[in-house]
This record gives structure tokens, C-alpha cells and sequence, in this order.
């Protein structure tokens, strides 16, 4: 990821993201607390695809 990346925020609360979560067709931008269990336990940089399910966990 950019740069940029780290200074989105979350598509529901405008926190500060840590990463962009894929649920089939639905994008994401979500900060700790509204991420899925799956992103928060994720290490910064890191990516994983499950399913349908994207995971992108932002470098710090």
C-alpha cells in the first residue's frame, strides 16, 4: 500500500483505518473496531484472501 493509505478512515465511524476489508461485492475501509476478527489479527502489510473475502491490513 501508499502512503496515502494510512490516513483513510473508516467508512463508519471516520476513526482512522487499519485496513480495507472485501465481503463479496462490498469494499470497506474499517478501523479496529468495526473490522472483522480475520483483519484485526492480522500483522500491518499483510493481505489474505478467504472465499469471496478479501482482507488488506494497512502498513503502519
Amino acid at each position: 500500500m501508499n502512503s496515502t493509505a494510512t490516513n483513510l478512515r473508516c467508512d463508519f465511524c471516520e476513526k482512522k483505518a487499519i485496513g480495507m476489508q472485501i465481503l463479496g461485492c462490498v469494499t470497506q475501509n474499517v478501523c479496529e473496531d468495526h473490522a472483522e476478527d480475520m483483519l484485526v489479527a492480522m500483522k500491518p502489510g499483510e493481505r489474505k484472501d478467504w472465499g469471496e473475502c478479501y482482507f488488506i491490513r494497512y502498513a503502519e
